[in-house]
């Protein structure tokens, strides 16, 4: 039975470098969760859309970690997110959507509404809504991205809204702070759990993770030896601590299992936890 479903964009991300060379890799929040919570132990069903661009050989390898009766494949082509790096040291991120409209009406198989969570990973956030008002009693827990901060800003009544209808909320300290207009982080975790969420769960790069359910709970991050890439890390610790959850774990192992996945991805290259 699928214990976690996860909702969110599966990308092709392109990076390219200052002198003109290109790396294509597989990306998207949703599949840097599940491929980690799936690792972490859990079954994890994932839901999303994708063109029929996206490389069959990568689709058939998350198929070997995750269950794709969710993953709907359109006429058109995939969300692709560019990492473009100039020789001024600007970067430039553009996105083309293509067929990721509307992620929050995609269709949900009939045999995931039994998961114990349903994750909503970034998508913008009345796509979120939609998600959350089509999984009505269900625990939802949900994640932010710096690419819809204008939103939180703009939407401050929504962004509450959902924060209100989680479970289970994964700010980074940053966007911590940004939603609530606080500059303290134990105080925006405290704001954020009064709107109604039994789980704040912030997570602070190097300085570990802290979270807040009515009391403060502090872990410090793993070390990490070594060149590391930080692409998906909180995906990868959200993915680890959901699968603990699932599991029904104490709160002190879904960090510790949320930190050692956090930790294997920042020694790999991209977002999810499997190789491609």
């Amino acid at each position: 039975m699928i214990e976690l479903v996860v909702l969110g964009h599966v990308s092709i991300d392109t990076i390219v470098f200052p002198d003109g060379r290109r790396v294509d890799m597989p990306g998207g929040a949703a599949a840097a969760v599940a491929t980690s919570a799936s690792l972490a132990g859990a079954k994890v069903g994932l839901v999303t859309k994708i063109g029929e661009d996206f490389p069959r050989e990568w689709l058939e390898k998350l198929s070997q970690y995750v269950d794709i009766r969710g993953i709907q494949v359109l006429p058109g082509k995939t969300i692709h997110i560019w990492v473009i790096y100039r020789e001024d040291g600007s970067v430039e991120s553009p996105v083309e959507m293509g067929v990721a409209e509307n992620m929050g009406e995609t269709p949900i198989p009939e045999k995931y509404f039994k998961a114990k969570i349903f994750h909503i990973a970034p998508i913008p956030p009345e796509e979120q809504l939609k998600a959350i008002e089509r999984l009505e009693g269900k625990r939802i827990s949900l994640d932010f991205n710096p690419t819809y901060y204008d939103y939180y800003r703009r939407k401050p009544e929504l962004v509450r809204e959902l924060v209100s209808r989680s479970w289970i909320i994964f700010p980074n300290e940053r966007e911590a702070k940004l939603i609530t207009g606080l500059n303290d982080v134990r105080k925006s975790a405290e704001e954020l759990y009064s709107w109604g969420t039994e789980l704040v769960v912030i997570t602070r790069g190097e300085r570990g993770v802290l979270i807040y359910d009515g009391d403060f709970h502090e872990f410090p991050a793993l070390p990490v030896e070594g060149e590391i890439d930080p692409t998906g890390a909180g995906d990868a610790f959200a993915g680890g601590f959901l699968a603990g959850l699932v599991k029904g774990k104490r709160l002190d192992d879904c960090v510790k299992l949320g930190l050692t996945r956090a930790r294997e991805v920042l020694k790999k290259r991209g977002s999810w936890s499997i190789s491609v």
